[in-house]
C-alpha cells in the first residue's frame, strides 16, 4: 500500500499535445474574428441623413492697442521768445513837430531823425521858406503851421495870423498868403487857436482856401470846444485831430512819459496824431525810443497818412 501512494499519476503525452493543439486553433480563430469586424466603438453607429453642425461663431480679432504716445502739440504760432503776437496790421502814430520857421538849425535836428515825421512851419518868418523848402528836398512832410487867435488876448499872434474879428475874405487872403510863404505845404495845422477853431464861421472861411488847393487839415485842439474837424468833414477836406501833445513841460521825463502814452493809444487804437516842437527835447528824446516803438510794433507815419 506505502508503494502505491508514493507513485505519481502521470498525463498521457498524446492528451497533452492534443489540448495544446486545440488551444492554438482556438486563439487562431479568435484573432480572425477580429480582425474581420474592425475595432469595437464605444458610441451606437448612428444611420440616416444627419445635417452637419453649424460651425461656430468667430470672433473679430482685436488688433493690440498700439503703444501710448504722447500728444502731439501744434507747434506756437509765436516762439515763447517772443511773447508779443504778431499784430495784422501795425499801429501807426503821426507826429507832427510845431513852431519851425525861426532858424534851420531848430529844424535840423527833427529832419535828421531818420524816420517819417511831419514839421509844421510858422508863415512869414526870416527861415520859413528855407526850412520849408529844405524839408521837402529831405523827404520830411510839411505843413503850414497856421496861427489863429487864442482865448488869452494877451498872447502874441505872430505875422500871418487869424482874428475872430476879421471878415472871411480877410480871413481867406491871410491864410493864401500864409501858405505862399510856405510853398511846400501839404496841409495845415493850427498854432494855438482856442477862440478862433470854436468859432464856426471863422473856420469855414479858414478852410476854403484849403480845399481849393486840396490840402488836408490837422486840428491841433488847442480848445474842446473846437469845431474844426467837423466843418472841415462837413466841406469834404480831408481831416484828423491831435491825440497828445508831448512838450508842455519841456522836461525829457515827462516827454518820454508822453511818447509811452503815446504808444499805448496807438496800440489801442490802431492809430494816434502827436504833437511836439522844434527847439525843445522832444527831438532827441524820440530818438533815444525809436527801439522802443519798433518793438512794440508802432509805424511812425507822415500825418497825411492818418487824415481821413
Amino acid at each position: 500500500m506505502a508503494g502505491r501512494r508514493s507513485r505519481k499519476r502521470q498525463i498521457p503525452r498524446w492528451l497533452l499535445a492534443a489540448a495544446l493543439a486545440a488551444a492554438g486553433l482556438l486563439t487562431g480563430f479568435l484573432l480572425g474574428l477580429w480582425h474581420a469586424r474592425g475595432p469595437v466603438e464605444r458610441a451606437p453607429r448612428i444611420t440616416g441623413h444627419v445635417p452637419p453642425p453649424a460651425p461656430a461663431p468667430r470672433r473679430p480679432v482685436t488688433p493690440p492697442p498700439p503703444a501710448a504716445r504722447p500728444p502731439r502739440l501744434p507747434a506756437p504760432a509765436v516762439p515763447p521768445t517772443l511773447p508779443r503776437p504778431a499784430p495784422l496790421a501795425r499801429a501807426r502814430v503821426a507826429i507832427i513837430f510845431d513852431d519851425a520857421g525861426y532858424s534851420l538849425r531848430a529844424a535840423e535836428e527833427v529832419m535828421s531823425l531818420g524816420r517819417p515825421v511831419t514839421i509844421s512851419v510858422l508863415p512869414d518868418l526870416p527861415y520859413s521858406t528855407p526850412v520849408a523848402e529844405e524839408a521837402a528836398r529831405r523827404g520830411v512832410e510839411v505843413i503850414l503851421h497856421l496861427p489863429m487867435e487864442p482865448e488869452n488876448g494877451a498872447l502874441p499872434l505872430g505875422p500871418g495870423g487869424v482874428r475872430v474879428a476879421m471878415s472871411d475874405a480877410a480871413i481867406e487872403r491871410t491864410v493864401t498868403s500864409d501858405l505862399a510863404t510856405v510853398p511846400t505845404a501839404v496841409g495845415v495845422n493850427n498854432h494855438m487857436g482856442s477862440r478862433g477853431t470854436a468859432d464856426p464861421r471863422v473856420m469855414r472861411a479858414v478852410l476854403t482856401p484849403i480845399r481849393e488847393r486840396r490840402l488836408f487839415f490837422v486840428d491841433s485842439l488847442t480848445s474842446p470846444h473846437s469845431v474844426g474837424a467837423r466843418i472841415a468833414r462837413a466841406m469834404g477836406i480831408r481831416t484828423a485831430v491831435r491825440t497828445v501833445f508831448l512838450d508842455n513841460d519841456n522836461d525829457e521825463r515827462y516827454v518820454r512819459s508822453q511818447l509811452l502814452t503815446l504808444l499805448r493809444i496807438a496800440q489801442t487804437r490802431g492809430e494816434a496824431i502827436a504833437i511836439g516842437h522844434v527847439g525843445k527835447v522832444t527831438a532827441s528824446v524820440l530818438r533815444s525810443m525809436l527801439p522802443l516803438f519798433d518793438e512794440a510794433g508802432v509805424q511812425l507815419v507822415p500825418v497825411s497818412e492818418l487824415v481821413h
